[in-house]
């Protein structure tokens, strides 16, 4: 039991069918430890089980299925619709009343498909890795409209780029974003590859733009502007990029297996490290299930199933939820001991009267379960047991005795292995997980940023691409399991999914400047006071984003000597273009100063929106674990 409990807990990592299918495979390899019989019992087994998930399956496809995720689909599908309806509006000029209109259709847009997805975070219809993908996609929404309202550069500028291609990567934008919302229902995929197309097109239109101005002699701060105003659209098409993969996987889509080995592998090396919450949960289950068994067994204790059902029932990823779920579970039983005990002493040789009872008694137990609460449920699962049991065998009330004494030994099981191996749970991991990824994304974005200004000729950013993946591994299942925990709130889970959604943007920050290096080939020349300008305000942003990492893994930052300055880069990025205005060569060595300006300003802006959600995760994982 410990080494199965272990191996089926820790398969959850890889999602999809395998995580919805662990209780059930955890309750098959528990019935054949405590319910012994003979090989010759292995068809009649397997096959009440084929039966019973045929039958459920039919019921659930036929019967009232649930449609939930279907509405919040929808909802959300009209939201991606008016965010693509005001990135069409910003891009074509529209006065400020009608781009303000469109604004606010897209706020109530897309805070009616978070009021629907939060509705259903108690009764998920879906493997964790959708759900998740599903509030990423919340996230990039606001993240987009954040940047639409408060786009880069005041006021309209005095010149446009007005370019084709800025038009194509528009039209390229919204109709990704529809798609999005399309295959929400069932459409076709978005093809992301006509933003990645766009977007180079729309570079290369850009310098020629920017060096045509400065040659016929425009004022170099317009043509800064400018270059501001279609990089509001830029950096509006890599949100895209981000939210059309999670629209791909909330929709349902298989994850791609053509390096399906080598994602096995990097998985199981990621949540063998720790701290990994899969790890720990893996641990915790193998262990209360084991001593389940051997309690079971070891006393000879009779219908020694439930024991360990008991612990399976209760044992939760924190000691706080394990406790509640403990004293729920005992109060629920003991209901159910008094209400089915009078039923079965009243009608327990009348077996009309208990056929009669047995689909209400089945029915009560379903729907108390999925939509009352813990204890009502187990009240409602006693009752079920005890008529079910006097159909079988009658046996009187006193089978809720028994009932009551295994689930007593299972639960104080469970609460024993629940204080003493990680009691806190999942919020303090998630905030640990979560510093870690930002800790190691300030070295990946120090060496991709170095890589664009010159002063990284070695390339050193792999090795650490390669830690943010692992760190961004164990930070998806501590997410995961940070919301199916009872005691999460809505704007809790809200909270998380904005600080994973935040990393995955930074992370595209730092792929899209390796890309801006070594693929397109823009890269400053170090020697020049741009290129240091701008390195001294990343550094600040990187010691603000170090603070982050500081604050969710609990230890006190250093005080933050000051705040990045828009001024310096804008002056860093005019001086670059003063020098290209003057020698035509330096025009990529110019262009990679303003785009790494740009994207130090996007980031300090996104650094300055996590400071609420990282303090509400600090509150969350101060708490002691009895709160």
């Amino acid at each position: 039991m410990l080494i199965v409990g272990f191996v089926i807990s820790f398969s959850r990592v890889f999602g999809g069918y395998v995580a919805v299918a662990n209780t059930g495979s955890l309750l098959s390899f528990v019935i054949a430890v405590t319910i012994p019989a003979p090989a010759s019992a292995i068809p009649e087994r397997i096959g009440g089980w084929a039966i019973a998930g045929l039958v459920s399956t039919l019921a659930a496809v036929a019967l009232w299925p649930r449609l939930e995720r279907v509405t919040m689909h929808h909802q959300t599908r009209i939201a991606l619709m008016d965010v693509a309806d005001l990135v069409q509006a910003l891009a074509s000029g529209v006065d400020d009343a009608d781009l303000k209109r469109l604004g606010d259709n897209a706020d109530r847009a897309v805070d009616v498909a978070r009021q629907g997805f939060v509705a259903m975070a108690r009764r998920p219809t879906a493997t964790a890795r959708r759900d998740r993908a599903f509030a990423q996609l919340l996230s990039e929404l606001d993240r987009i409209l954040d940047i639409v309202q408060r786009p880069f550069n005041v006021g309209r500028p005095a010149i446009r780029p007005r370019l084709a291609e800025t038009d194509r990567l528009v039209a390229a934008v919204v109709a990704v974003l529809r798609s999005s919302g399309n295959v929400l229902n069932g459409g076709s995929q978005p093809d992301v590859h006509v933003i990645e197309v766009g977007r180079n097109e729309h570079r290369a239109a850009l310098d020629r733009w920017a060096s045509e101005q400065l040659r016929g002699g425009r004022p170099i701060e317009d043509v800064l502007d400018g270059l501001d105003f279609d990089d509001t659209i830029r950096v509006v098409s890599y949100v895209a990029f981000l939210l059309a993969g999670n629209a791909i996987i909330a929709a349902g889509a298989r994850p791609d297996l053509r390096d399906s080995a080598m994602h096995v592998i990097r998985t199981i090396r990621a949540h063998l490290e720790a701290p990994s919450t899969v790890l720990q949960a893996s641990l915790r289950v193998a262990i209360g299930l084991a001593l389940a068994v051997w309690v079971a067994r070891a006393f000879d204790l009779s219908h020694g199933f439930w024991v360990v059902l008991g612990t399976i029932q209760v044992l939760r990823s924190n000691a706080l939820g394990t406790g509640r779920s403990v004293v729920q579970a005992i109060a629920g039983n003991a209901i159910g001991v008094i209400i089915g005990g009078l039923f079965a002493i009243v009608g327990g040789n009348h077996p009309t009267l208990m056929w009669a009872a047995f689909p209400l008694a089945v029915f009560g137990a379903a729907y108390a379960a999925t939509t009352v609460g813990f204890m009502a449920s187990q009240a409602a699962f006693t009752i079920n047991l005890i008529i079910v049991f006097n159909l079988i065998s009658p046996a009187g009330w006193q089978v809720g005795l028994v009932r009551i004494e295994n689930l007593l030994v299972g639960a104080l099981i469970s609460l024993i292995v629940g204080v003493l191996l990680w009691p806190r749970g999942a919020r303090r991991e998630l905030g640990q997980a979560l510093a870690n990824v930002y800790r190691d994304l300030v070295a990946y974005l120090a060496h991709a940023f170095d890589r664009v200004l010159g002063f990284d000729p070695a390339g050193m950013a792999d090795r650490a691409r390669q830690a943010v993946v692992r760190a961004q591994d164990r930070a998806d299942a501590a997410y995961d399991t940070f919301v199916i925990e009872r005691s999460v709130a809505a704007f809790d889970q809200e909270n998380a999914a904005f600080l994973l959604s935040s990393a995955n943007h930074v992370t595209l920050a730092g792929d899209l400047l390796n890309v801006i290096a070594d693929v397109m080939g823009y890269r400053a020349d170090s020697s020049a006071g741009g290129p240091r300008d701008v390195r001294d305000q990343v550094r600040v942003l990187l010691v603000a984003f170090s603070g982050l990492a500081d604050r969710l893994s609990l230890s006190r930052p250093p005080e933050p000597e000051s705040s990045v300055s828009p001024a310096a880069l804008r002056q860093a990025e005019l001086d670059c273009l003063r020098r290209w205005q003057k020698d035509g060569s330096v025009g990529k060595a110019a262009m990679a100063v303003v785009m790494a300006g740009e994207w130090v300003q996007d980031l300090a802006r996104l650094e300055a929106d996590l400071e609420d959600a990282v303090g509400s995760a600090v509150e969350a994982a101060r708490k002691p674990w009895w709160r």
